[in-house]
């Protein structure tokens, strides 16, 4: 093997681990387990041309069959991976829908970027007629002035979380392109 077919493996095998790493935490972040992001991972790395089976990953990750079992019909359930029959085989071979992780992820932080400015928006309705009904007395005291600083916080946090989440929604956009380019390059 030449130095830069070397240095080509290592970067790959580099990139399988960040997108390991990548789906991992972010399956943990929905409640899932890390092994859920690890699975999910291999299968989105899995070509058609190299199957992936049950008995595979619970020899790679060295847990219990039906371990395995309950973490793919669950990526199974939320549409992340397929399960098909290998010709001439009863084994199943698994392989993520095709940009299902890309779909999934944009649909998702789209979805929590909603139900931010929701809330965003029912706490200015809150704040505002919280104002609205308080008397000019109780508006100077302490008690209510505080609830209404700590409510004008959390509204402004929640507007710099909203822009942050656009922008983050972006980034994921591009990266994920970016990362399909390479795997192209490496294919090809």
């Amino acid at each position: 093997m030449s130095r830069s077919e070397k240095a080509d493996s290592e970067d790959i095998i580099k990139l399988e681990e960040e997108i390991s790493n990548f789906f991992e935490d972010l399956m943990y972040d929905w409640g899932g387990s890390p092994l859920l992001g690890r699975i999910y991972a291999l299968c989105v790395l899995t070509t058609p041309d190299k199957p992936l089976f049950q008995k595979d990953l619970a020899d790679r990750f060295n847990v219990d069959p039906s371990t395995i079992s309950r973490n793919l019909k669950e990526l199974e359930n939320w549409r992340l991976i397929g399960r098909r029959r290998e010709p001439g085989s009863r084994e199943w071979r698994f392989q993520a829908e095709d940009t299902s992780f890309l779909e999934l992820l944009v649909l998702k932080f789209e979805e929590n970027a909603m139900k931010l400015r929701a809330r965003l928006d029912e706490l200015i309705r809150i704040r505002n007629r919280w104002s609205e009904t308080l008397s000019d007395k109780s508006k100077e005291a302490l008690r209510e002035h505080h609830a209404l600083l700590v409510l004008n916080k959390l509204i402004e946090w929640i507007r710099i979380v909203d822009k942050e989440l656009d922008e983050f929604i972006q980034k994921l956009n591009v990266r994920f392109l970016e990362l399909e380019k390479k795997f192209e390059q490496n294919e090809g």
